[in-house]
């Protein structure tokens, strides 16, 4: 009996030890486990520029914050997110460290599926490439300078080069609660007015449905823009440029073609108060 428990005792101490050995060798590990992707924090970054083979993009934080090159307020959320994804990929153990395997992942300076520059607060600049998917929700990567081509948990998607994916949503929205709405239309117009915080709603000074008053108020609370309008912006701007051809014809001309060419009048235009003062949207519509 005493042999059998020497025995299970020597069993217990040599499972002991392969499971230390196995524990230590994570610990040795552990500068490759602990290693992040990128070398820097997400919030440092300042700069980021997405590019695929045909299109590319650039984003910029300020003192307003993010910003797509157009000026225009790009969606800090998403923006957020991705980085803080990147970031934190773990660069733990590579897939591959060859040249050619990065060529058929696609993650080189010349084939790439995604190109991701970074620059930090600091100056700092990086690039990253993101290539094929060796699974769902799973990208091959290569940081710039790098030979290691890691495997981490990201999608091509979540990085469109197209400026509307990464605009942000909600700038008509208004901010916080709608005390007053007013339409100027080409079919009428009218005043809608809350009396108080908590007050009834009047309709050019009398009595309003409240129900449809809160619920028109409630839509520009929850307005969100679907994309750019690109075709109307493309055809002024085709009216413009044949203006300035015509302007070599007659001043006549010119100005007829100039007057087509000015944006059209609004179909209707809304003047709103909300938490943060006063401001106007102006309607339009697509024939």
């Amino acid at each position: 009996m005493n042999a059998r428990m020497k025995l299970l005792g020597g069993l217990l101490a040599l499972q002991l030890l392969a499971v230390a050995g196995l524990l230590i060798a994570d610990g040795m590990g552990g500068a490759g486990a602990g290693t992040a992707l990128l070398p820097f924090e997400a919030s440092a970054v300042v700069k980021l520029g997405v590019a695929s083979q045909d299109e590319q993009l650039a984003l910029q934080r300020g003192e307003d914050g993010w910003q797509l090159e157009s000026g225009l307020p790009a969606d800090a959320e998403k923006i957020r997110e991705a980085l803080e994804k990147l970031a934190g990929a773990p660069a733990a153990w590579p897939v591959a460290t060859s040249s050619a395997t990065a060529e058929r992942f696609e993650v080189t300076e010349e084939n790439f599926q995604r190109r991701l520059a970074f620059e930090t607060e600091d100056g700092e600049a990086s690039a990253l490439y993101l290539g094929t998917s060796p699974g769902y929700r799973r990208v091959h990567a290569r940081l710039d300078g790098q030979d290691e081509v890691f495997s981490i948990d990201f999608a091509n998607y979540e990085a469109p080069t197209e400026a509307e994916q990464w605009l942000d949503k909600t700038l008509l929205q208004a901010q916080g609660a709608v005390s007053s709405v007013q339409l100027q239309g080409q079919d009428g117009a009218w005043r809608l007015e809350r009396q108080g915080d908590d007050g009834e709603w009047l309709l050019d000074g009398a009595a309003a449905d409240q129900e449809a008053a809160d619920k028109l108020a409630n839509r520009f609370v929850d307005l969100r823009v679907i994309g750019f309008a690109e075709e109307a912006a493309g055809a002024v701007a085709d009216a413009a440029d044949e203006s300035a051809d015509a302007a070599t014809e007659s001043a006549d001309a010119a100005q007829e073609s100039a007057d087509a060419a000015a944006p059209p009048a609004p179909k209707a235009r809304f003047t709103l108060v909300d938490e943060q003062g006063e401001y106007r949207l102006d309607l339009f519509f697509d024939e």
